[in-house]
């Protein structure tokens, strides 16, 4: 489960944003841990024309830092490089389209574990 310092960090990683009607603000702390393991992404105006989109996530490193930050670059491109989300977002809103883009979310996850990372 990874290593401890004898005492926390507690220094703080602050920042904040606004964009789309949003105001957001994030903190995070290494604590007990030996690294900062766990990272986060903050996206307001998506890119591929998605401007009215925001994206916002935090990864939980679990005793490790590579895969919660590969996560954090490389998730939303995953997501939005698949056909059903595309397809989707650029359509009218309907029940069929609004589960499309659940797919298309579940797809992109899905493919970032399939193409993996390896240590």
């Amino acid at each position: 489960m990874g290593a401890f310092l004898d005492k926390p960090k507690t220094d703080k990683e602050v920042s904040k944003g606004s964009g789309n009607g949003l105001v957001y603000g994030l903190s995070s702390m290494q604590g007990w841990r030996i690294e900062m393991e766990d990272a986060h992404c903050a996206v307001v105006g998506l890119p591929h024309g998605l401007d009215d989109w925001s994206f916002f996530a935090v990864f939980d490193g679990h005793a490790g830092a590579r895969v919660s930050a590969h996560c954090a670059q490389n998730l939303l491109d995953s997501i939005v490089q698949v056909e059903d989300f595309t397809h989707a977002i650029n359509s009218e809103v309907s029940p069929e389209n609004i589960e499309k883009v659940k797919l298309g979310i579940r797809n992109g996850f899905l493919q970032l574990d399939e193409v993996g990372f390896w240590f």
